[in-house]
């Protein structure tokens, strides 16, 4: 009896300490890894950094060698017998066309723009990523007339600049595919340093993590399409992708730059970033273990490498979904409070927020030469001279150029013959009448005209 007595005693010990065990590694893999503070994910995936195009006039960079950080002027006229082949990537949501055919017009009329301006050996695609699967798209004849089609695909460095459409699920259209995946510190710990993140496996799973969080939310595909389009952009062989909104336009010097190093990664600037939401940020980083560096208002508009901006775009999308998880109440998520907490935390700007959180780990980490600049998304009502800018942003505003005033046509009557077109808002002014007035059969014409002289 005293035997069976101490072997009853003897297992429950034995069961305790197996349950504390347990217990206790299941609270551990619920607490974020710290040792992962210094993790490199370009140690972990050595591709990131590297190009396609490294030349002495372009070489990769090296932060032990501290080079000037003065990347103002236009690229030295040798590097116009490199081939350089780039692409503007933007999403297109087709389901409101109305809204962004005007947008996207006055787009296309800069791209022609540039291409006439460019070197001949340089090449710049305009690739538009939209939502192939739906009736929208084939009642509408604006890409078909402007020679924009799923059957241009970059073969080679010599192919003539196109317009190419890449067939794209936006994220509200989206299945989950694993319906019982849980949203916790496993999952965080597993899609940052546990899985690889150029595979299958993690794209899936953070799919499933952007639907069950962030699937409502309007401009995660802008970001998304960085990550998803991979394969194209890279099987294109672009040395350099342009990620933009749609209400954006290229400017000549856009023709003629180009990077100081081949894997530079060059961000725009925003106007989101206040004391709150940065120290929100920064704490809500530690819990990720990413470090964060105060680096205020990076903006929407990347200019790098094809694998840079996938890892970024995957920290981001990843960022976005955990601060919408972790940072914000249902009611603000739906838009209750509408814009009452702007500018110290507003869920529209998460897209923002998260790449915030991303490029700020990754800077000061030292993983990227992340160059924040006043050339990219400049304010389209603005006077700079453009040939000290390379691309133009329409915010919200109402002065010329205001694309909330064009939409409504007050522009259309407005004499412009002596205005100076070399300023920023009357050049904004002058692609978005042209893109808007001009009919699709001379925009293609004038495409047309403006790639023959392509060596």
């Amino acid at each position: 009896m005293k035997r069976s007595k101490f072997k009853f005693f003897l297992l429950t010990i034995i069961l305790f300490n197996i349950f504390v065990h347990f217990g206790i590694e299941k609270s551990n893999s619920n607490q974020p890894e710290t040792n992962k503070f210094n993790y490199s994910y370009i140690e972990t995936y050595p591709w990131i950094p590297k190009c396609n195009l490294e030349t002495k006039l372009m070489p990769v960079y090296d932060s032990k060698r501290n080079l000037s950080n003065d990347y103002s002027s236009p690229s030295s006229d040798l590097t116009f017998e490199i081939r350089i082949i780039k692409a503007v990537i933007i999403y297109f949501p087709i389901d409101q066309y109305d809204s962004y055919a005007d947008e996207f017009l006055w787009l296309f009329r800069s791209w022609i723009e540039i291409i006439y301006l460019e070197p001949s050996k340089w090449r710049t695609d305009l690739v538009i990523f939209i939502y192939e699967n739906t009736d929208a798209l084939k009642s509408i004849d604006l890409f078909r007339k402007l020679n924009c089609s799923f059957k241009n695909l970059r073969k080679s460095k010599l192919d003539k600049p196109m317009c190419t459409l890449v067939s794209f699920t936006p994220l509200k259209f989206r299945n989950l595919i694993d319906p019982e995946l849980k949203i916790d510190q496993r999952l965080y710990n597993f899609l940052l340093y546990h899985s690889d993140i150029f595979g299958k496996k993690a794209a899936k799973i953070l799919s499933d993590f952007l639907v069950k969080t962030i699937q409502s939310y309007p401009n995660a595909d802008s970001v998304l399409i960085a990550l998803d389009g991979y394969d194209h952009l890279k099987k294109s062989g672009y040395d350099f992708v342009i990620r933009s909104d749609i209400d954006v336009f290229l400017t000549p010097l856009f023709a003629k730059w180009s990077p100081k190093h081949c894997n530079d990664f060059y961000v725009g600037k925003g106007a989101y970033s206040a004391h709150f939401n940065m120290n929100r940020l920064k704490r809500a980083g530690y819990h990720i273990n990413f470090l964060y560096g105060n680096h205020a208002n990076l903006g929407s508009t990347w200019y790098s490498t094809t694998d840079q901006s996938r890892l970024v775009a995957y920290l981001s999308l990843f960022s976005m979904a955990y601060l919408a998880n972790e940072e914000f109440s249902p009611p603000e998520r739906n838009g209750d409070l509408n814009i009452l907490l702007w500018p110290h935390w507003h869920y529209w700007v998460l897209s923002l927020y998260g790449q915030n959180l991303a490029m700020n780990h990754l800077i000061e980490t030292k993983q990227m030469n992340i160059q924040s600049s006043d050339l990219l998304d400049y304010p389209a009502h603005e006077n700079s001279d453009i040939n000290k800018i390379i691309h133009i942003h329409a915010y919200h505003n109402d002065m010329i150029f205001s694309k909330f005033d064009f939409k409504e046509g007050k522009y259309d009557r407005m004499d412009m013959n002596k205005l100076n077109f070399n300023i920023a808002h009357n050049y904004a002014l002058k692609m978005a009448i042209e893109g808007k007035f001009f009919s699709k059969k001379k925009l293609l014409r004038i495409f047309l005209s403006a790639i023959k002289n392509k060596k």
